[in-house]
């Protein structure tokens, strides 16, 4: 993910490189609050991106070098910021007016223990002259150029037709058989390289995972790469608008349909006419119905370890399982962003006794009235209801106005 900063850069011990607060655009939600820059400042202080975080030149390796060194990151009360110790070349690059703005890169690599990605983790700044969201004064994105991709036209399908497509799986096994090396070492050829499993592309930003969307493509038992059928109908889907679509400019999303139409008829034995390159109605539904399945399943699975790490008033409470099941059950249906915003939501609730922020405690006993602190009277001083009545009248005047009111709203004198 890349987002960029409207405002100048400034020579100095610190710039601000991320803004707290909350962005929308095409669809997409960016929130910058205090745990995440927090987060990703505890991140960078761990060095979890294993190296050195460059500042580059509109997210491209140059090979003159970096325009500059982040040394170390600080939250304050507006944003992130972080410490820049700047190269020759990166410095009279803004001096002379050859760049204005910052754009920071997170996520995109990959955990060396665990193997999977990071995505709270800083991994580079970007000297950039093009902000995306203009009409923002705070944050912007440098401006894609996505195009459609027919590399997996040149890669055989797989024979296979029910090989189980499993997106996150296959991601993992098409890094390794792209380079051994750390995706952060990635240069041009092994950028070129991983687009090939990929019907589109933000050719502005080769060097970002984030910039290739529509895998079709995995590596088999053999170790080679396949086309996969049930990966090339669940593309077909989300351009038919299933699982929430996908983002792509029309005429790009009308391209990659042509050439996923294509591949999806090399199963059929051959590339045929594009009025017979039609996916059965029967098989369209099936496929998708299984693909949807495995999607919820493998949400419920994401969001009921998620629910059971819940924990409130510093871990001495949680969610009980039913109350789990419940949750999980309206979670799988949601989109990303709405299961997001209630999960949030679940996070934040906090636990008080009655009686306190606004809630009221139960009575436990009767209101008092002026008969029953007569009654009091009358068994603490022994002595008559009628001496308890007046002696209680001088005693609790509130409980006498109240009761002569009541009499008299009653119509009595």
């Amino acid at each position: 993910m890349q987002v960029t900063f409207n405002e100048q850069i400034q020579f100095g011990d610190w710039i601000r490189i991320i803004p707290k607060g909350t962005f929308y655009r095409g669809g997409q939600v960016y929130k910058f609050d205090e745990d995440y820059l927090r987060k990703l400042k505890e991140n960078f202080d761990k060095k979890l991106f294993g190296q050195d975080v460059p500042v580059n030149f509109e997210h491209q390796l140059s090979p003159l070098g970096a325009a500059g060194w982040v040394k170390a990151l600080e939250v304050r009360d507006d944003g992130l910021y972080a410490q820049i110790e700047w190269t020759d070349i990166g410095k009279e690059a803004v001096e002379k007016g050859r760049f204005k703005y910052v754009s920071v890169e997170l996520g995109g690599t990959v955990d060396p223990k665990t193997g999977k990605e990071l995505k709270d983790v800083l991994t580079g700044l970007a000297l950039t002259n093009r902000p995306f969201f203009k009409a923002l004064t705070a944050l912007a994105a440098a401006d894609p150029d996505w195009v459609a991709n027919d590399d997996p036209l040149n890669i055989p399908i797989h024979d296979d037709r029910n090989y189980e497509w499993d997106a996150d799986e296959s991601e993992k096994r098409w890094r390794s058989w792209v380079s051994e090396k750390d995706p952060g070492e990635w240069g041009e050829q092994e950028w070129r390289r991983y687009r090939r499993r990929f019907l589109a592309y933000d050719r502005a930003n080769p060097y970002l995972f984030g910039s290739y969307k529509l895998p079709v493509v995995d590596i088999v038992n053999d170790g080679q790469p396949r086309v996969i059928f049930r990966a090339v109908v669940a593309v077909l889907a989300a351009l038919a608008g299933a699982r929430g679509g996908v983002d792509l400019p029309s005429e790009v999303k009308e391209r990659v349909r042509s050439i996923a139409e294509r591949i999806r008829s090399k199963f059929e034995g051959g590339e045929r006419k594009m009025s017979e390159q039609v996916v059965t109605v029967d098989e369209f539904q099936k496929v998708a119905a299984e693909l949807e399945q495995v999607r919820k399943e493998q949400r419920r699975l994401q969001f009921k370890e998620t629910l059971s790490s819940i924990t409130f008033n510093e871990g001495k409470y949680a969610l009980a399982p039913s109350i789990r099941e419940k949750l999980l059950s309206i979670l799988v249906e949601l989109n990303d962003e709405q299961a997001n915003k209630l999960l949030d939501a679940i996070r934040s609730i906090q636990f008080v006794p009655l009686g306190e922020v606004g809630f009221s405690a139960p009575q436990t006993e009767e209101e008092e009235t002026l008969q029953t602190f007569a009654e009091k009277l009358v068994k603490e001083r022994n002595i008559t209801f009628s001496e308890a009545i007046r002696l209680a009248s001088v005693m609790r005047p509130d409980l006498a106005y109240k009761h002569f009111s009541v009499r008299l709203e009653g119509g009595e004198k």
